[in-house]
């Protein structure tokens, strides 16, 4: 009667009951092969950068997964079920970001196991991500850029063409500690972020402001990496106490970045143009930075030079 009833399953798809059968066997997950997720991990690790993801991809990654460890490490990949995932979500005290970021990498790499045959589905595939609130983007006032200016200028000057690449050119921060003098040139007044160390992977050219020229002129060699430090955890934390002298009591999330497009967009009124400059699309320049800044504080921030800070 089974097998009756399963052949009448399969005839609208002119399937014999064999070949369900064997493609069932087919795409069995293999039982001597059921890693736990500590090995699991160290495999989706090795895989990801036989990938070419980038280092700071791999630490994130490791550092998310280290955690979903301490939780799951040691239970077979196919034993992972939806229930025990989603009580140690809810079970946590993390922000809604903390718990989403946590729930992208289990569903990565979960994604991976299926991929290789461990588990039949992705248990995590299913569970609804939290719903994060729109932050909006946090600028520096063209007061607070000049006052940072001002207290590198006199303690700290050796950071002063990063930062000012930072503030008038619109880097982010991993493109421009890797950006090399030798991708500047300020006769053609340009500097070019090569696709290797772009977020998106993809070659542009930045103009160069006016007033970050003279900024650039700090620079003492002028040779090798803009960013004389070390690690970029080295130069966040230099900016950081460079953030405390100048009296900016909170720090807005990837300050000089936003200042860079809002100001910007703000002096020009182009998103296209704003879009281009920053390797963004259009939509994400009009959602973020559009009616962001005052007129006037868009002057007294691109006025902002060695000579007048």
């Amino acid at each position: 009667m089974e097998a009756l009833t399963c052949l009448q399953r399969l005839e609208p798809f002119k399937a014999t009951l064999s070949q369900a059968v064997e493609e069932f066997i087919r795409n069995l997950p293999r039982p001597e092969a059921f890693p736990n997720l500590n090995v699991l991990k160290d495999e989706f690790l090795k895989s990801r950068k036989a990938m070419n993801c980038r280092p700071r991809t791999l630490v994130q990654y490791e550092s998310y997964l280290n955690v979903i460890c301490l939780e799951f490490g040691k239970t077979e990949v196919s034993k992972v079920c939806r229930q025990d995932i989603e009580d140690w979500l809810e079970e946590s005290d993390w922000s809604p970001r903390t718990r989403k970021n946590y729930l992208v990498t289990m569903t990565t790499i979960l994604n991976y196991a299926v991929g290789k045959g461990y588990c039949a589905g992705n248990p995590a595939a299913g569970i609804e991500r939290p719903i994060l609130d729109d932050r909006p983007v946090g600028i520096l006032t063209p007061g607070q850029a000049e006052k940072l200016l001002r207290v590198a200028k006199a303690s700290a000057a050796d950071m002063l063409p990063a930062l000012a690449i930072g503030l008038f050119a619109g880097l982010r921060r991993s493109e421009m500690f890797a950006l090399d003098w030798a991708e500047i040139d300020q006769e053609s007044g340009t500097l070019e972020v090569k696709g290797i160390k772009a977020k998106t992977r993809q070659r542009r050219l930045v103009s160069l402001a006016g007033n970050l020229t003279g900024w650039l002129d700090f620079g003492r060699d002028k040779v090798g990496r803009l960013c004389a430090d070390q690690s970029i955890d080295v130069f966040s934390e230099r900016l950081r106490r460079l953030a405390v002298a100048a009296e900016i009591a909170q720090w807005p999330h990837n300050a000089m970045r936003h200042s860079f497009g809002s100001y910007f967009l703000g002096k020009t009124k182009d998103e296209n143009l704003t879009a281009s400059e920053m390797g963004n699309s259009p939509a994400v320049v009009i959602k973020h930075y559009r009616a962001l800044v005052r007129d006037s504080d868009v002057s007294k921030y691109w006025s902002l030079s060695p000579e007048n800070v």
